[in-house]
C-alpha cells in the first residue's frame, strides 16, 4: 500500500493532527474530551492503579515502567507542547502502557491558548489513560487558593461564548481529579511546586485533596520553593504570599521518606533547569511564555534512571527546546 505526500508528512510531524483538533475544537468536542478525561481519572482511582503503577488518592506510586517523560509548566504555550510531543513520537510512545508521560501542572493561564493546551492533555489522558499522568498544578486550584493573573475563564469566554460559565464549572471539576505527586520507582518524588513543611509521610499527600482545608499539605505542594534558609533547616513564608520557602532538611526528610533520589518540580521559571539543595532537587520548565528563559522536557528509561544518584546526574537527560 503506497502512502500518500500528505500522510508522510502528517507521520513526520505526528503531533500536527492534535494541533490542528485542539485549536478547531467547539465546546462540544472540548466538553467531550474533558468528560472523558475525568472518567478515566475516576476509573483510575476506583481501581486504585494503572499499568504499572498504584494510585492512591492524590498520589501515583510507578513501580514498573520502561521510558519515562516528564513536561512541567506550560501554562497555554501550545508551541512548546507540541514541540515535545513532536519530538516524543507521541503516538508511538504513549501506545505501551509501560511507558509515562507525566505532566507537573501550571497547564493554563498567561500564555495565548490554556483551551488549547487543555484539549490537548485531557485527548491524551482519554485515548492512553494508563500512560499519562496529569498532575496539579497552583493554577489549576483557584478556587481552593485564589491568585492573580487567572485568565482561563476568559479564555474559555473569548473561545466559546455563553457556554463559558458552565465549561469553566466543568474544568474545575477536572482540576480537582488532577494528581497532587507522584513517585516514580526509588528514584523520582514529583512534585509542582514543592514539598511540605509538616512531617514527611507519603500518606499526607494521598489525602491532601480532600483535606485541604484543615491542612496546609496541598497548598504547600502547590506553592511551596526551596531556598537556602539558614543551616538548610526549616522554612519561612513565602514571597508569594501563599505557600512556604522550604530549606534542604526538609528535603532530606521527603527523599528519605519516600525512599527516592531526587525532588523533580516544576513552578519557577529558569533556563530549563535549575538545581537546588546540594543536588537533591532539579526544577524543570517546560514553556517560553517567561521572557529570558529557556523551555525543556525530561525523557530517561528504566535503566539510565537507575543509574541516578542525584540532581546532576538527572539533568544529563534534560532536553531543551
Amino acid at each position: 500500500m503506497f502512502l500518500s505526500a500528505e500522510v508522510i508528512r502528517q507521520k513526520k510531524n505526528i503531533a500536527l493532527l492534535l494541533r490542528q483538533s485542539a485549536a478547531r475544537a467547539q465546546s462540544a468536542g472540548f466538553l467531550e474530551v474533558l468528560d472523558k478525561a475525568m472518567a478515566a481519572m475516576k476509573r483510575e482511582r476506583e481501581r486504585e492503579s494503572i499499568a504499572g503503577a498504584a494510585v492512591t488518592g492524590g498520589l501515583v506510586q510507578i513501580r514498573d515502567f520502561d521510558r519515562l517523560a516528564i513536561i512541567s509548566d506550560l501554562h497555554g504555550d501550545t508551541g512548546s507542547l507540541f514541540s515535545i510531543l513532536d519530538r516524543l513520537r507521541y503516538e508511538e510512545f504513549l501506545s505501551s502502557p509501560q511507558n509515562k508521560l507525566v505532566f507537573l501542572g501550571d497547564y493554563v493561564d498567561r500564555g495565548s491558548d490554556s483551551v488549547g493546551i487543555l484539549y490537548s492533555v485531557c485527548y491524551l489522558k482519554q485515548k492512553y489513560p494508563d500512560s499519562v499522568v496529569l498532575m496539579r498544578g497552583n493554577h489549576e486550584a483557584p478556587a481552593e487558593f485564589p491568585f492573580a493573573p487567572h485568565d482561563l475563564p476568559y479564555s474559555i469566554e473569548d473561545r466559546f461564548g455563553g457556554d463559558a460559565k458552565s465549561i469553566y464549572g466543568k474544568v474545575l471539576s477536572f482540576f480537582r481529579l488532577l494528581t497532587l505527586a507522584t513517585i516514580v520507582g526509588d528514584r523520582l518524588l514529583l512534585v509542582h511546586g514543592g514539598l511540605p513543611t509538616d512531617r514527611p509521610d507519603a500518606g499526607l499527600i494521598a489525602a491532601a485533596h480532600e483535606n485541604h482545608v484543615r491542612s496546609r499539605v496541598m497548598e504547600e505542594l502547590l506553592w511551596n520553593d526551596p531556598r537556602t534558609i539558614g543551616s538548610g533547616q526549616g522554612w519561612e513564608p513565602s514571597s508569594r504570599g501563599v505557600g512556604r520557602h522550604f530549606g534542604s532538611a526538609i528535603t532530606d526528610g521527603w527523599l528519605a521518606a519516600t525512599n527516592t533520589k531526587v525532588v523533580v518540580r516544576g513552578h519557577e521559571p529558569c533556563r530549563g533547569y535549575r538545581i537546588d539543595h546540594g543536588s537533591k532537587i532539579l526544577t524543570l520548565f517546560s514553556c517560553t511564555v517567561y521572557r529570558g528563559f529557556d523551555a525543556a522536557y525530561l525523557r530517561a528509561d528504566r535503566s539510565e534512571l537507575a543509574a541516578v544518584k542525584n540532581a546532576d546526574d538527572l539533568a544529563h537527560y534534560v532536553i531543551k527546546l
